[in-house]
């Protein structure tokens, strides 16, 4: 939480860079675009992953955990959570399957450019004095592809958290192609 605090950047607009990029690379070269993009990708992962720190902090001491939920950047890059009423009530793996699949029915609309999907999990690394992990998965329409897991302990009303560590993960969301019809 720490981290995202910092956080303090211009961000481009997504719809600018869809139609400004590939003119600009022609322009410019393609070395100098993709400096560009991948800065833009990166800010919109830190905001997106600002504003779903923001809405988890609360909710994480109280509970020891948080339900599935999403933090999008749209067509006209605003960023903003997404949470699934009926997913409080549903066990938290049912819940991740349908919050995929409703982000997957938004990015075949042509809805959204960008997703980051918070839930916690039980610490996969039993050497590690953390019980829980923070796991953020974190996609983008122009590829790039990640997870972030952030061990966390609750001791006496407060979250501390470990050490993040951030790896590459398989396509989720932005696996499918846009055009086809919504199945869901």
């Amino acid at each position: 939480m720490r981290k995202s605090r910092y956080i303090a950047k211009e961000v481009l607009s997504l719809f600018a860079i869809l139609v400004i990029a590939p003119c600009f690379a022609a322009a410019q070269g393609s070395e100098q675009s993709d400096k560009e993009v991948k800065q833009m990708i990166q800010t919109q992962f830190e905001r997106m992953y600002e504003k779903g720190i923001q809405n988890l902090s609360d909710r994480i001491v109280l509970t020891g955990g948080v339900k599935p939920f999403a933090v999008v950047s749209d067509t006209g890059d605003n960023v903003k959570a997404i949470r699934i009423r009926q997913a409080e009530e549903m066990p938290p793996e049912i819940a991740l399957e349908v919050l995929r699949r409703s982000l997957i029915a938004l990015v075949k609309k042509g809805k959204i450019g960008a997703t980051a999907i918070f839930y916690t999990a039980d610490n996969p690394n039993k050497k590690s004095n953390a019980d829980k992990v923070l796991v953020v998965e974190m996609e983008h329409i122009f590829g790039p592809t990640l997870a972030q897991l952030v061990p966390f302990t609750i001791k006496n009303g407060k979250a501390s958290y470990g050490e993040q560590v951030v790896v590459d993960m398989e396509k989720q969301i932005f696996n499918i192609k846009v055009d086809e019809e919504s199945a869901e």
